[in-house]
């Protein structure tokens, strides 16, 4: 990929792949979280990186398993409702309708708690003649007044989200995610389309930059494949990585297309390569020294790839129609990025 990318530019039939590299901010050097590279002199971009927010976590395991143990055991108690009387469980249906109905009700009180109130003090302000004068001096409970902290979403949040990820299909929003990764890729300048970046491939392009192969031309994967070994190409990287988050969060207030989780496992795989290959050694010095360096890298890269994913919103909107319309290719994807 990176051996024809290389001759396209050459021969003009491409003029967009890697426009954008110059774009891209380095990340600052602060006292604080001190890389041994970046911007050392910018006041602004340490400020700037200092009010950036985390990076969402993704416990979507954790969320899928809990909302699966969750219908696991109402739809068992349902299916003892039904075909309880065939093997003589009628007695066990009293508790089955019970755990049914407090599992239900904790789920509906405990995630949309302020919806309740606020419906229930809409009927009541609706219908105040009509009520006595006990009801009419009653005030709605407070959340921190509930037990279990019912009503904050803490109880059984996992259990909504996860619900939502088994259920909920939405092409459009997998494909814009998709399309802010392979403008990510192709604007600066990484031979890989992937339309779902992950970790593993990540760092395989990283390792494989820094090699030197033979080849039977002139070029050879070093000249082809700029090296990625270094605090420019990581956040490169990374930028590729988190781009279907940044995507998705300026869309949508939860992740579901998207895994933000994958660009901490992409430093995670290259600090285990720089310790045991000897190809990647190089890399300690464009890795992030310890775990409050790596927050501060990931945070810079999602704030990157939303700044470059809003400056081009034209671009990666129009790529993800193409991707939502089912029949658009990679070459269909370049057309659109070189506006053939």
């Amino acid at each position: 990929m990176a051996k024809v990318l290389t001759l396209a530019i050459r021969n003009q039939s491409i003029l967009r792949y890697g426009n954008l590299q110059g774009s891209v901010n380095p990340i600052p050097q602060s006292s604080a979280s001190a890389f041994p590279f970046g911007n050392r002199n910018n006041n602004n971009d340490i400020e700037r990186l200092q009010s950036l927010p985390p990076v969402p976590e993704d416990d979507r395991a954790s969320e899928v398993s809990q909302a699966v143990l969750f219908s696991g055991i109402v739809g068992a108690c349902l299916a003892v409702n039904v075909f309880g009387g065939l093997f003589g469980m009628e007695d066990l249906t009293t508790w089955t309708n019970l755990i049914v109905g407090v599992a239900v009700t904790t789920v509906i009180v405990d995630n949309f708690f302020d919806a309740i109130v606020m419906g229930g003090s809409a009927v009541a302000k609706m219908n105040e003649d009509k009520l006595p004068d006990t009801v009419k001096n009653m005030s709605a409970p407070q959340k921190e007044d509930m037990p279990l902290e019912i009503g904050t979403g803490s109880l059984t949040g996992s259990v909504v989200r996860g619900l939502s990820r088994l259920l909920n299909v939405n092409t459009e929003r997998d494909c814009q995610c998709e399309a802010a990764a392979v403008f990510a890729a192709y604007s600066l300048g990484l031979p890989c389309f992937a339309f779902q970046p992950n970790a593993l491939e990540g760092a395989s392009l990283v390792i494989d930059s820094m090699r030197s192969e033979p080849s039977e031309d002139l070029q050879n994967i070093q000249g082809s494949l700029d090296n990625l070994a270094s605090d420019a190409g990581l956040l490169k990287m990374l930028i590729w990585l988190l781009a279907p988050a940044a995507m998705e969060l300026s869309k949508y207030p939860q992740l579901m297309s998207s895994d933000p989780c994958e660009a901490l496992g992409f430093v995670n795989r290259l600090n285990d390569q720089a310790r045991n290959n000897q190809y990647a050694s190089a890399l300690v010095d464009a890795l992030p020294e310890n775990e409050e360096q790596a927050n501060d890298y990931l945070r810079w890269a999602l704030a990157e790839a939303d700044l470059l994913l809003r400056n081009n919103k034209s671009t990666v909107d129009a790529l993800s129609k193409a991707l939502a319309g089912g029949a658009a290719t990679v070459g269909d994807c370049v057309a659109i990025l070189e506006e053939w």
